[in-house]
């Protein structure tokens, strides 16, 4: 029987690099979780890191290389933006701590290769954080593909939209990533994990016209078909020009086409409305604050992975997989740059 995350025996002292919106949530789940502290959190904007650190108990400094120089603290979360994580990842295993890279692993195959090859010299854990896999709806997908219920997977469709305010306002260095290494990546991997294989062709079509008038050099929308070596296809898009005055950041929609069966999930709908003489907004019911702590998927993947190093075993999500993907998404951009098909 599987054993719910965070009980692990032990307690994991962990660091966080990166005190943004994500590095925080990654804070406060190792605060919330019995079998982790968070010792110590990094970022360059040191009011951002003392505020992280005040709210969940830790220490806060401004240069990762004084955090992985302490020899009480076991691992790290990566969560930098998407472009920097190669450096940090190495200079983690070198000083010898695990190692939770936050999506993607990277924006080249080059830097996936060489982080991989930093976690073999130094023999730590090493999970990317695609935690859209211990959703729910995901996981029970999953379960009802394992136990036969639906037959073989054949097709895949996913949507992953943002609205302008990611790219405009939520990151500083939209332009130093792309579609599929910010969105597509997610549904790319619940592909991936369902089909059991690896993509094999990949023909992709991007566009640029409203970011770049607004001064952000990076595609507004991406397209992309992938054949997978088994005979697998998916259909992947995703856009972030979105109006803000959309009830929510993100719009998604998954459908998984089965020889016994369909599978469908829309985020969009398991969610409570909030409506005031000011304002209307959906909030999810997947992960939130449940009595001023933080619960859902989020958590539990990072739960995941403490106990998967306090346990020694291998995550749900290795090196490997971040390394593969990696590959794919790649080709995505290639094949959009190009126009051309792309044959891995």
């Amino acid at each position: 029987m599987p054993v719910p995350r965070g009980c692990a025996p032990g307690n994991l002292r962990v660091g966080v690099i990166g005190c943004g919106w994500q590095g925080r949530s990654h804070a406060r789940a190792y605060a919330a979780l019995a079998n982790a502290t968070p010792a110590v959190v990094c970022d360059l904007d040191a009011d951002k890191a003392a505020a992280v650190a005040q709210e969940v108990g830790a220490e806060s400094v401004t240069d990762y290389r004084d955090l992985l120089a302490r020899d009480d603290i076991d691992a790290v979360s990566v969560v930098l933006p998407d472009h920097l994580h190669r450096e940090a990842c190495e200079a983690a295993f070198a000083a010898g701590k695990h190692v939770l890279l936050e999506k993607p692993m990277a924006t080249t195959v080059a830097d996936a290769e060489a982080i991989v090859a930093a976690r073999d010299r130094a023999d730590r854990k090493l999970m990317v954080n695609w935690s859209n896999r211990w959703q729910l709806p995901f996981a029970q997908i999953k379960a009802s593909l394992d136990n036969g219920e639906l037959g073989e997977p054949l097709y895949c469709y996913a949507r992953l939209n943002n609205t302008l305010f990611v790219p405009m306002t939520m990151l500083s260095w939209a332009a130093n990533t792309c579609l599929p290494f910010w969105l597509i990546c997610h549904r790319y991997d619940i592909a991936r994990w369902y089909f059991g294989s690896e993509a094999k062709r990949v023909h992709a079509v991007a566009r640029s016209r409203v970011l770049r008038s607004l001064g952000i050099d990076t595609p507004d929308f991406y397209q992309a078909t992938v054949e997978f070596e088994n005979g697998c296809v998916g259909n992947f898009e995703s856009c972030w020009i979105l109006p803000e005055s959309m009830p929510a950041i993100v719009d998604s929609k998954f459908e998984l086409v089965c020889t016994k069966g369909f599978a469908g999930f829309d985020p969009a709908l398991p969610v409570t409305a909030i409506g005031t003489d000011d304002n209307y907004e959906h909030k999810s019911v997947l992960a939130g604050d449940v009595h001023g702590e933080p619960r859902g998927f989020v958590v539990d993947a990072i739960g995941h992975f403490v106990d998967c190093v306090l346990r020694d075993e291998e995550p749900m999500i290795t090196g490997e997989d971040g390394l593969a993907i990696t590959r794919a998404l790649a080709a995505m951009v290639e094949s959009a740059e190009q126009g051309e098909i792309v044959d891995l």
